[in-house]
């Protein structure tokens, strides 16, 4: 298959007619994005238990693609074939995948779930400056810059309350989950080149080669030996790092990107810190302090602002 775009009808998922409830849907698919990708943080510190950031990451590439394989299978469709894609899915493997996923497991031995997760609330301060040079027709209006500016207040105010502990250790693992978040953003914007593409065979390429650097690194790191004691929760952590915070979140991804645009799409990442320090709450109790409250409102709020008030402001 060469790199023309496909056509709009073989895509997987079909949208809403546009007006109110093309909106709602995107909402919900941004919140269901978000669920994903803010409960990936208590399932690292899970698989972590067990297993090393590296065999965590091989597991669950490897599982991602497995799952791409089995669903190219079932939907009938054609690995994709062109030059131009593959170093597309290449790109989005490695810088996308396995780089930001591998500092995130890394900095996650060094910082709390809570902490990784707000940390992660610059991607869309990334994903909005990155679309400005890599984005045909992404516009930086004014709604749009106060929305961000709200929600990155809501991350501020998050974070105002939070200690890291450890020392320089902590520091350097805060400063490899910011780094992972710089490759997360640029996901974003490789995924809106990827949207002219069919979503499960990109993700079916991408996860395959993001599993194939994984691996070997996997096997310079330990040379192959496996963890002698695997208990049940760290290994349902991977399969659930795989499943639902990787592979459904690439299919998602995609659509949403081509649908709504790449700096919609990277709004999720102001959920996912809340998400997280919920999560945290919840199952590692955490407290609940009225950082976390504000944060809440403030990053909604951008939400709405940067992206209701800047369709007004366009019509305008």
């Amino acid at each position: 298959m060469s790199s023309r775009a496909m056509p709009i009808e073989s895509k997987p998922m079909s949208a809403p007619r546009p007006g109110w409830r093309r909106h709602l849907w995107h909402a919900g698919l941004l919140v269901a994005l978000a669920l994903m990708w803010g409960s990936s943080f208590l399932m690292v510190k899970i698989s972590l238990r067990d297993f090393t950031p590296v065999e965590a990451l091989a597991g669950r590439m490897l599982i991602a693609a497995l799952f791409f394989t089995a669903a190219l299978l079932i939907r009938h469709k054609r690995v994709e074939r062109g030059r131009k894609v593959w170093l597309l899915m290449a790109a989005m493997g490695v810088i996308g995948n396995v780089t930001p996923y591998l500092l995130i497991n890394w900095g996650q031995t060094r910082v709390e779930t809570g902490t990784a997760a707000i940390l992660m609330g610059i991607v869309p301060l990334v994903t909005a400056m990155l679309a400005q040079a890599f984005v045909r027709g992404e516009r930086f209006h004014l709604w749009k810059a106060i929305g961000i500016a709200v929600g990155f207040a809501g991350i501020v105010v998050l974070f105002g309350g939070l200690q890291l502990s450890g020392g320089e250790g902590a520091a350097w693992g805060a400063a490899a989950i910011l780094l992972a978040a710089l490759g997360l953003a640029s996901g974003t914007i490789l995924a809106d080149k990827a949207s002219d593409f069919h979503s499960i065979p990109v993700g079916f390429g991408v996860m395959w080669i993001a599993a194939l650097v994984s691996v070997p690194i996997w096997l310079a790191d330990s040379g192959g030996a496996l963890p002698e004691q695997v208990s049940w929760p760290p290994v349902a952590a991977v399969f659930g790092l795989a499943i639902f915070s990787t592979a459904l979140p690439t299919l998602v991804l995609i659509y949403l990107v081509r649908t709504a645009g790449p700096t919609f799409a990277g709004f999720t990442n102001y959920l996912v810190p809340v998400i997280g320090v919920v999560l945290g709450i919840t199952f590692l109790n955490e407290p609940l302090t009225w950082n976390a409250v504000v944060a809440l409102g403030l990053i909604i709020g951008g939400i709405v602002v940067g992206q209701i008030g800047g369709r007004r402001g366009k019509k305008a």
